[in-house]
């Protein structure tokens, strides 16, 4: 029943590097925890711009104009979902990767 309205949740869906990615993450969330720096994390991330949040059924995502990603290349993107945001709006980290943040898209009367 949940699969038919969320089908990422059908573990038919499990990519080959599911795990690996969520131990990254687990990692990363307990360097957070510990207040521990994530600037030599930064250094090789994405850097994001003229991005804006998009809700989606798998949870926020931004979608803006990235650098420097390791799959992608430059150009529009879409996050995959965030799990963590910098307090500061300098980064955030996805399921996959962090990535740095510039300045989010202007939206004029907005």
């Amino acid at each position: 029943m949940l699969t038919s309205l969320f089908p990422f949740l059908d573990p038919a869906h499990i990519s080959p590097n599911l795990s690996r990615r969520l131990r990254d993450l687990a990692d990363d969330c307990d360097r957070l925890e510990l207040r521990r720096s994530v600037s030599e994390l930064l250094k090789q991330a994405p850097l994001l711009e003229d991005w804006v949040p998009v809700v989606t059924p798998r949870g926020v995502k931004l979608v803006g104009r990235v650098t420097g990603h390791p799959i992608l290349g430059d150009g529009t993107a879409a996050t995959s979902q965030l799990w963590f945001a910098d307090p500061d709006g300098s980064w955030v980290r996805t399921l996959s990767r962090f990535y740095r943040l510039r300045r989010p898209l202007e939206r004029n009367g907005l």
